[in-house]
């Protein structure tokens, strides 16, 4: 998961350590279909609605924890594995004043973690330290009930999370990325619960709403067939793009890209990021990984095309160029960035992430039964 934040044009790379050592994996039986098919059923088990935030740079939905029900915004992140909310116990006051606070002991159905372990959440300029108990939530608008899951109550969060219109975030990536690896990930809990027609979920992202289906596909969100592509990667949801092309002469080969709901743009290498922009007139370099592109060249720009899969998905300039908070401001921002995810490690320089820049313009099916990923055209 990013936090992107428009105002500062800040984006941080999240990553999750846990404070023990990772015992054996659990094991959930998936339902399995052939290599080439499409899920058996179109019954969705379970609609989350989502809202967009500052200007569609995020987007959050409702969950409730325990019982009398606790209600919640969260992320749904498709680039971490964990559920966390901020706790009734947080020490950050000027931080967690404005947040939602989960009361434990007000909950029937919570239970402290047996071995009362805890988690440290690290990510480039700050952490979230937490608290691990299980508990009952429920999302969809109370149609998936997930019982006993293991939650973790934030009691410290960096300043980065200052202001957030969020809670907390509901991790959806692959088991592998859990920070709480003796324990499942929510949406596998989902699963080894017998809650969902299909071990699967999707995401349909709009500008200022979205919805996530879990369990199944809803053939009203999208057009034409799905695509689908494997992933390779067991932790991330991470598939292998062909190339991309922009305007004349603006080419590259072979990337890997992990598709993140959690991240606001597409992340490039800096050395992609520089080409692209350096073919679109008056575009600025702001300093921070992030440029800017004037907003009256946004309708005559051309798309960004990629292809995954063997097959080319365009990207228009309407979705990868965000539009100013303001009406008076005549510098829009470009919802393609350069950054080296790894410094430590010369192999992610080719990697990208393709955010809800991307997931705006497609349907984005995460097939955990065939760990691989689907596109189709957006309605």
């Amino acid at each position: 998961m990013r936090l992107a934040y428009l105002s500062s044009a800040l984006l941080f790379w999240l990553t999750f350590v846990a404070s023990a050592p990772s015992p054996a994996k659990h094991k959930v039986k998936l339902r399995r279909f052939g290599n080439n098919t499409s899920p058996s059923s179109f019954i969705v088990s379970g609609k989350e609605r989502q809202v967009s935030y500052q200007n569609g740079s995020g987007y959050y939905g409702a969950i409730t924890l325990g019982n009398p029900p606790q209600e919640f915004n969260v992320v749904f992140d498709t680039g971490s594995a964990d559920l966390w909310v901020v706790s009734s116990k947080c020490t950050t006051v000027d931080i967690c004043y404005n947040h939602r606070k989960y009361i434990t002991a007000d909950s029937t159905t919570y239970h402290v973690n047996k071995d009362k372990r805890s988690i440290d959440v690290w990510y480039g300029t700050g952490h979230i330290s937490a608290r691990l108990g299980h508990d009952t939530v429920n999302l969809a608008n109370g149609a998936i009930e997930i019982k006993n899951q293991v939650v973790a109550d934030a009691t410290v969060l960096s300043r980065d999370f200052i202001g957030s219109p969020f809670d907390g975030i509901f991790g959806l990536g692959l088991e592998d990325l859990s920070s709480s690896p003796k324990y499942l990930p929510p949406f596998y809990t989902m699963m080894e619960q017998g809650m969902l027609h299909e071990p699967l979920f999707a995401f349909y992202t709009q500008a200022n709403m979205g919805e996530i289906d879990f369990g199944g596909i809803d053939p009203s969100r999208y057009k034409g067939s799905i695509h689908y592509v494997d992933v390779i990667d067991n932790k991330f949801w991470m598939v292998e793009m062909d190339s991309f092309r922009y305007s004349n002469g603006i080419k590259g080969g072979s990337r890997n890209v992990i598709i993140d709901s959690g991240t606001t743009l597409i992340i490039t290498t800096p050395k992609d990021a520089m080409a692209i922009h350096s073919v679109i007139p008056g575009a600025l370099n702001n300093g921070d990984s992030t440029w800017s592109i004037p907003c009256h060249h946004v309708n005559s720009l051309p798309d960004l095309l990629l292809t995954i899969g063997g097959k080319t998905l365009a990207i228009s300039p309407q979705n990868y160029v965000l539009r100013p908070a303001g009406h008076t401001s005549s510098l829009c921002l470009s919802g393609i960035s350069g950054q080296i995810l790894n410094d430590e490690d010369d192999e992610d320089e080719e990697t990208w992430i393709l955010g809800d820049v991307f997931m705006k313009q497609f349907y984005t099916v995460f097939d955990v039964g065939h760990h691989r990923i689907g596109l189709a055209e957006a309605r």
